[in-house]
């Protein structure tokens, strides 16, 4: 009887130990904090403040995967994102009054096959998103990058929802030959309703050695749910090309919104520099400007350096400034446009950034 439960005990420990070669579960995140002044944040005027996800947003997630055989493959992705500065949970921009959302970036289970692609249910990232962030060459920063334009504009839709769409069905295509793109279905959540909240976002890359170009499309209904009104529509196309120790990106976008009327095309050059391995230098210019009404255009200028302390930890500073027309708010971060419409903004930064 002893040799046999010792026997069960070693199986099992094989067999475990089988599970584990063909499963894997990985823990990541980024902390980043720094020192933040801004002019024109609200009708207080300037501030200095402690800023938290100044370069990157606070966030820690589990990647899952489950190798079922054949190429095939289950996978899990949840993501929560969080201010450095108090703990709270950033809640994808909600109140606290509206509950709770733990993986407010983002929440999905599916399959993957090297051969045709994946499926993904749940909190989806966009199409929308996922193209600007391979588009974008200084790592889709918080301060003055492509991941400004989600929370910059009229449409009446905000980044979160841009971002990360609920009830939503994703597939994306393998790599072929250089190119990846990904379809977006959001059910909106209604029952006996497949109008309201629904969303549709398509988008793709190709790329040939250093050389990027990428497309992508969205289109939202009233994310209240109050009405079935399109509320929301936007696309993008741009390029970007890496030349030794420079990168460089041009990128065009229009978000509008049929119901309110407004449209905003923006226009965006981005470059970074490496003179070593340890330096990156960066620029960027962004011009808004507003199809309905021209007083509501704006020019944003961002320098940015940082410098790589270890392969997990860097240090950055940025500084920026924003030149707003007389009914413009066009502000310097992926947060709510400057409090002050028809104020110009600076903005200064020095933080510290560790990924693990």
């Amino acid at each position: 009887m002893k040799k046999t439960c010792i026997a069960a005990i070693v199986l099992a420990g094989f067999a475990a130990t089988g599970a584990d070669a063909q499963s894997s579960l990985t823990l990541y995140g980024i902390l980043d904090s720094g020192i933040l002044y801004k002019t024109h944040v609200g009708p207080g005027g300037s501030a200095w403040a402690l800023g938290t996800g100044v370069d990157s947003t606070n966030r820690w997630g589990f990647i899952g995967r489950e190798d079922l055989g054949n190429g095939l493959h289950a996978t899990f992705d949840l993501e929560s994102a969080f201010r450095i500065s108090t703990g709270a949970l950033i809640n994808s921009g909600q109140p606290a009054s509206a509950g709770t959302v733990l993986f407010d970036r983002f929440a999905t289970v599916g399959l993957s096959s090297d051969v045709a692609g994946s499926v993904l249910l749940g909190r989806n990232r966009s199409p929308l998103l996922r193209t600007l962030a391979r588009l974008d060459v200084q790592g889709y920063s918080n301060f003055g990058t492509l991941n400004t334009l989600l929370y910059q504009n009229l449409s009446g839709y905000d980044g979160y929802q841009y971002s990360w769409v609920d009830n939503s069905v994703e597939y994306l295509t393998p790599d072929l030959n250089g190119f990846q793109g990904s379809a977006m279905y959001s059910f909106g959540g209604v029952a006996g309703d497949m109008q309201t909240k629904r969303v549709i976002s398509l988008g793709g890359t190709y790329q040939i050695g250093t050389f990027t170009a990428g497309a992508a499309y969205f289109t939202g209904r009233d994310a209240t749910g109050a009405t079935d009104s399109t509320t929301a529509r936007a696309y993008t196309v741009g390029t970007n090309y890496g030349w030794k120790q420079f990168k460089f990106m041009l990128d065009f976008a229009n978000f509008k919104n049929p119901l309110r009327n407004t449209s905003d095309n923006f226009y965006t050059a981005e470059l970074a520099y490496a003179p070593t391995a340890f330096w990156t230098l960066t620029v960027t210019y962004m011009r808004q400007d507003d199809r309905v009404n021209s007083e509501r255009n704006a020019n944003l200028y961002k320098l940015g350096a940082s410098y790589l302390l270890s392969r997990t930890t860097s240090v950055y500073s940025f500084a920026g400034y924003v030149k707003n027309d007389r009914l413009a708010a066009l502000g310097l971060q992926n947060i709510a446009p400057t409090g002050v419409v028809g104020s110009n903004q600076l903005g200064i930064a020095i933080g510290i950034q560790h990924l693990f």
